[in-house]
């Protein structure tokens, strides 16, 4: 049994010491803004610091640990899987405050940032250059690259570029003890250490807090062209995106979104004139002779699958605003309850047409008034966000969401050999399922986060490494 203390006049007193009053907040409004994230779920901390260097982090968590204080790092809190919430009260390091773009060495293919740095941020200034960071979630406009770094983030390049994981070179973390460390190297390549970069990337803070990350960067592709269908049935749909992935086509996009999600992105984005039904997404980036080769293969392609409608974004214009409906899919599902819950899941593609129409009756399976979700996600990967669209202030429709997260994962992704997660990470909306996937692995990871936080005072009870039994109280 974990038993944690307690933030006191004391220790608040230390922590003014270290980063000074102005950078500490202990009001209850203050707080309670830093209690939740897009979950259903609030933890209200016993306080927020925002450091602004990386010693002073290190004198925090060297505080927190000497004190076995429960400590989490946020970053924009865009997360939505509870990962940035206090489940144990404690500090709550908002890292936004280090924000800074250290430098950008476009010779060599790098760029050095601090962990607040926000995403779309840091790619305005290297498109200055011709260059970007290619990993691109819906939150970009919000996320910080230490956030994106943690959840190991992808989005809707990923199908071409792959997630932020293959673009960190190196790493600079504290460790819950208050050590300083350097991973990875200032080169394209190196194997001289344990892969400690890949380890940390996607360890949803909690084996350290990331201060500073080296990152490559790549060109900018110089055309981009994009084709638009819809289909009757999410199973056409489906299949046609599996058909594109098994030609070798690469496009620099394959998303998707069900019927109900089209209907309020659409509208949302001032799309109007296309048919209702489910609408597949296909973005080519590169030379204009590439992809205008790329685009006729995949339009031949996914005609086979019998769209009742195929749209052609030859505009730019008109092309960025199809792929900012798909980015809002989110917010514009949110219009239509309360209470809006976004999962994350991936199955294998060859599985894909079955899950989607399984997912799909999930609402129908429960029968609940008022409980409803919308599909939406990175089809080319297989990696769906099913969401959940409800009121939780019902207790009928509360209830149904547990069933349906449970009828999702339990039934659904896991018997067809798919992910719980596939970029949003474990936090706490996905805790109860990680052992059923990772039965004999598990134990491991349990002992890999004490190596790094001998008393688990970093971000306690999330992730890959809980959770475990937890107690509040003096040590």
């Amino acid at each position: 049994m974990v038993r944690y203390g307690r933030v006191d006049d004391r220790v608040l007193r230390e922590l003014e010491d270290i980063v000074g009053s102005e950078y500490i907040a202990t009001r209850p409004e203050e707080l309670i803004c830093y209690s939740s994230d897009s979950t259903l779920f609030q933890y209200k901390p016993e306080v927020v610091i925002r450091p602004r260097t990386t010693e002073q982090v290190a004198k925090i968590l060297e505080l927190a640990n000497r004190e076995r204080i429960p400590t989490t790092p946020r970053g924009a809190g865009t997360s939505a899987a509870g990962s940035p919430l206090p489940v144990m009260g404690g500090i709550l390091l908002d890292m936004s405050s280090m924000n800074r773009i250290v430098s950008v060495d476009i010779d060599n293919q790098m760029v050095e940032v601090e962990a607040g740095v926000v995403c779309d941020v840091l790619n305005e200034t290297l498109n200055k250059y011709g260059f970007f960071f290619p990993p691109d979630p819906a939150s970009s406009s919000a996320c910080t690259i230490g956030g994106m770094v943690n959840n190991n983030a992808a989005g809707n390049r990923t199908i071409k570029y792959g997630p932020t994981r293959n673009y960190v070179l190196w790493l600079e973390v504290v460790l819950p003890t208050g050590k300083v460390i350097s991973t990875g190297s200032k080169t394209l390549k190196s194997v001289s250490e344990y892969d400690l970069t890949s380890l940390i990337v996607g360890s949803e803070g909690s084996l350290g807090v990331v201060t500073k990350i080296g990152l490559k960067v790549v060109p900018l592709p110089k055309d981009y062209v994009t084709a638009g269908f819809i289909y009757d049935s999410l199973e056409e749909l489906a299949s046609a995106a599996t058909k594109i992935r098994l030609a070798g086509v690469v496009p620099e996009m394959l998303e998707f979104m069900d019927r109900k999600t089209t209907d309020v992105a659409f509208e949302y984005g001032g799309i109007s004139g296309l048919p209702p039904g489910n609408f597949l997404l296909v973005d080519c980036g590169g030379s204009k002779e590439a992809v205008s080769s790329i685009i006729r293969e995949c339009i031949s392609l996914c005609r086979e699958e019998k769209p009742i409608h195929v749209e052609e974004a030859e505009d730019a214009a008109y092309r960025d605003r199809l792929v900012s409906a798909r980015k809002a899919a989110f917010p514009a599902l949110a219009r239509l309850r309360p209470s809006t819950i976004l999962e994350d899941c991936t199955v294998p593609l060859s599985r894909l047409p079955e899950a989607v129409a399984k997912i799909e009756a999930i609402p129908k399976m429960l029968s609940v008034e008022g409980f409803d979700l919308g599909n939406f996600g990175h089809i080319g990967d297989g990696n769906m966000h099913p969401t959940f669209i409800l009121d939780l202030r019902v207790e009928e429709q509360r209830s149904a969401f547990f069933k349906g997260l449970d009828i999702l994962y339990k039934d659904i992704v896991l018997p067809m050999g798919g992910s719980i997660t596939g970029e949003h990470g474990i936090g706490l909306i996905r805790a109860p399922y990680i052992e059923l996937e990772h039965k004999s692995t598990i134990r491991l990871m349990r002992q890999l986060k004490r190596v790094f936080d001998p008393h688990l005072i970093l971000n306690p009870g999330k992730g890959k490494g809980g959770p475990y039994p937890l107690r509040r109280g003096q040590h």
